[in-house]
């Protein structure tokens, strides 16, 4: 019941005014009613045709018996106060045309008088505008076919946005009515309450209809608006399957989805979907897209296409048989070949690239002189496409372990690669890293036809060295074992060695590397290539393996890059006592630590074997020092502390006068721009490193010590050889230490690297020499 409704009583009528009769409500002001004021709707409509009776005479004392309710705001804003008995209120029908309803409207119109009432114009509000115009936003990105745009219609046969523009838009019901036209139309739905009102369906290709109407299945709306792919040899030439079921996948998905799915590389970072129509509205084919992405893989284009054309492109059939050549051309390979080329220039041992999720570019770190060097701050996408083409284009297949580049697993591999005038190879390794990954590329000669060869006599070694690296060209059997840390050198010496034995045109050399560095063509080299699956046990069985298979095809001698397990160190120790000299790399701190490491920890080597005599031809332990500039080192006098001078003259007997220390500024003939360090500063003030190293041929006193395992005897005998001062050329019986010392003296090299890189001046302990004396 209304408010307002009540019995009819007898009540006299209140008179006193119009505003007096406003404020007191009359017991007959409005009819007992339960029904809420009903919603005018302002949108043109047919009037019904039937009679309208007439109206009774209008005057002041009569009042409507089933009058609605009106306010003084509406009547003051034009709405129409009239007698509800005079106009039956309906719901609004259309009846197609926007002229239907005033002719209807015209025919029906009672003589009798109606009080003018001024067509009503909502003001638009901020809200009102902006839905109106995200619909028609929504209106123009309808997805396009592959036949062109997606046209609405309804009855009429024209084009939605036609009718819509001649459709007068008096109120905002008729906005409201309209908009959800529109609405229901995008969403490729009708109206249950008007049948005429339909979509136009974008048909697929004719040769393949049947085949997506299968895989959609009755009823199920509007097919994508992405292009359909007829068959697989439609599809443009690709080289790799992006989503194949191995471990080089870039993307790997179920094996129930490759049946709805494949994406494949046009180029480095370039790709193309395809997928079913059913799949590709489900939530699993928007993942894999964003997988991709997330791999800095640009899907150029999204197809639909039925199963069997997605079988056949797995099966490979459509592949361009060029796929595997060389895409040099590329942007990616050519911004790969730059960094590469700008790396040579410099003459840098090694390229670094760092990845890192916390910054936005990658920065491109070059090694030169020992020192490490910001090159270049650039894009990660660039980056990643360059590393990507790199791995996929350039790398040997028989050196690469994988055949994608995969950051989230450890890989390495070989990349041969023409610059400028020089042949280079490339050694690749990366890593996962905690918030990102690592590449680093070291940079190798790769000429194998006209191969330069560096000699211990052009390393920086002295003399009394070199004297003790010829008496192993002449040895029968025993081993060789160079020691240092990671970029000393011990590769490029342990190829000198094999390079330097006089009748080495009549011997059978092998060599055994993972994988093969240098360019050796004198010899028989094989490259161990370690998956990134492999364990270290796995890939030590494969090393040892090999050597098994060389040490029945005759060799004379054998070169090994690394010993790292008792499998290949028992093999090693076979080898060494049957005759055949045998040169390998080792990681330990000096000699006494190789010794040790070989005779027990995990290459547990018998003591007796190791201590018998002609069984250790020599043990060295070698670094690399920055030599400074001669245009612009400065005098160490003017630069180092008074106390470390005073422990150089004091403790090692050096004349400090001749020293020289490092000018971080540079000049003219050592400053390399374009390099800086992370404080901003530019490279300069060194030249090419000179190599620093401690070598020794066993005694048969120093056996003694190694027999018992007295190492701290045996490394008094050792360093008890020493004949002369610091400040001498002579190496017997001196550490590696040592000979950076001598360097130093001479002004080669900056004497405080020795003190904050290797060891304090007033830590490192001298021992007496042959003549007891310290110095």
């Amino acid at each position: 019941m209304s408010l307002f409704g009540q019995e009819d009583q007898d009540t006299p009528e209140l008179r006193g005014g119009f505003f007096k009769r406003l404020r007191t409500p009359r017991k007959n002001f409005v009819e007992p009613s339960s029904s809420a004021e009903p919603k005018l709707n302002r949108t043109k409509r047919a009037v019904d045709p039937r009679p309208v009776e007439p109206h009774p005479p209008l005057t002041a004392a009569t009042r409507a018996p089933n009058s609605q309710i009106v306010f003084l705001g509406r009547a003051l804003s034009g709405d129409d106060i009239e007698d509800v008995d005079s106009t039956e209120i309906r719901e609004p029908e259309f009846r197609g045309g926007p002229d239907a309803a005033p002719a209807a409207a015209a025919d029906s119109i009672d003589s009798a008088f109606r009080p003018f009432v001024p067509q009503k114009f909502e003001r638009p509000t901020f809200e009102s505008l902006s839905t109106a115009m995200a619909k028609v936003e929504q209106r123009q990105t309808v997805e396009k076919g592959s036949s062109g745009t997606t046209a609405i219609h309804v009855e009429d046969g024209r084009p939605l946005d036609a009718q819509l523009a001649d459709e007068p838009m008096v109120t905002s019901d008729g906005l409201e009515a309209a908009d959800q036209l529109i609405a229901a139309q995008l969403a490729g739905r009708t109206h249950e309450s008007n049948q005429s009102q339909h979509l136009d369906q974008v048909q697929p290709p004719a040769d393949n209809a049947e085949e997506i109407a299968d895989d959609e299945g009755a009823g199920h709306g509007i097919v994508s608006g992405r292009p359909g792919l007829v068959s697989a040899e439609s599809l443009p030439d690709f080289k790799r399957i992006l989503t194949v079921a191995d471990d080089d996948a870039a993307l790997r998905i179920p094996a129930s989805a490759r049946k709805e799915f494949v994406a494949v590389e046009l180029q480095p970072g370039i790709a193309i979907t395809v997928a079913t129509a059913r799949f590709s509205e489900k939530a699993q084919y928007a993942t894999f897209i964003k997988d991709l992405g997330t791999n800095d893989i640009l899907v150029r284009e999204e197809m639909i296409a039925a199963e069997s054309v997605i079988a056949d492109i797995y099966s490979e059939k459509t592949v361009s048989a060029g796929k595997s050549a060389v895409r040099e051309a590329s942007r990616a390979i050519g911004n790969f070949r730059d960094i590469v080329e700008a790396a040579h220039t410099y003459g840098a041992s090694d390229i670094h690239f760092e990845p890192r999720e916390f910054h936005n570019d990658v920065e491109v770190r070059f090694r030169v002189n020992g020192d490490m060097y910001t090159y270049r701050r650039m894009p990660k996408a660039i980056v990643r496409r360059a590393l990507f083409a790199a791995y996929s284009d350039l790398v040997q297949r028989n050196t690469n372990s994988g055949n994608s580049f995969q950051p989230s697993a450890p890989q390495s591999a070989m990349i041969p690669l023409v610059v400028k005038t020089d042949t280079v190879n490339l050694r690749w390794q990366s890593s996962p890293l905690v918030g990102g990954y690592d590449v680093t590329l070291r940079l190798l000669d790769g000429n194998f036809k006209n191969y330069s060869v560096l000699l211990p006599k052009d390393m920086g070694l002295e003399k009394s060295q070199l004297e003790l690296i010829e008496t192993l060209n002449y040895v029968s059997g025993g081993i060789t074992a160079l020691t240092g840390e990671t970029g000393s050198g011990k590769t490029t010496t342990l190829r000198a060695l094999s390079y330097m034995l006089p009748d080495r045109e009549m011997k059978k050399q092998f060599a055994v590397n993972e994988p093969s560095e240098y360019p050796m063509p004198w010899l028989s080299d094989y490259s161990i290539i370690r998956r990134p699956d492999e364990t270290d046990d796995e890939a030590n069985r494969k090393y040892a393996e090999v050597i098994r298979t060389l040490m029945r095809q005759d060799p004379d001698d054998l070169t090994i890059g690394e010993v790292r397990d008792r499998v290949v160190m028992g093999l090693v120790a076979e080898l060494a006592l049957t005759g055949h000299p045998v040169r390998f790399s080792l990681h330990a701190g000096d000699i006494i630590a190789a010794v040790m490491r070989m005779a027990g920890g995990r290459l547990q080597l018998p003591i007796d074997e190791l201590a018998s005599e002609g069984f250790i031809n020599a043990v060295g332990n070698q670094k690399l020092i920055a030599t400074l500039c001669e245009h612009c080192k400065l005098p160490a006098h003017d630069v180092m502390a008074p106390k470390d001078l005073e422990i150089l003259r004091t403790k090692f007997g050096l004349d400090t006068s001749r020293m020289a220390c490092r000018n971080y500024q540079g000049c003219q003939h050592c400053q390399l721009e374009g390099l800086f360090t992370r404080l901003g500063k530019v490279a300069g003030g060194t030249k090419r490193p000179s190599l620093a190293a401690e070598l020794y041929r066993p005694t048969p006193e120093f056996l003694d010590r190694v027999a018992e395992r007295d190492w701290a005897g045996a490394r008094k005998v050792w360093r008890g050889e020493r004949r002369t001062g610091f400040d001498n050329a002579d190496m017997t019986g001196k550490t590696l230490y040592e000979h950076a010392l001598f360097k130093a003296s001479r002004g080669l090299i900056d004497p405080q690297f020795i003190n904050r890189s290797m060891q304090s001046f007033a830590q490192y302990r001298v021992m007496p020499g042959v003549d007891g004396l310290m110095v």
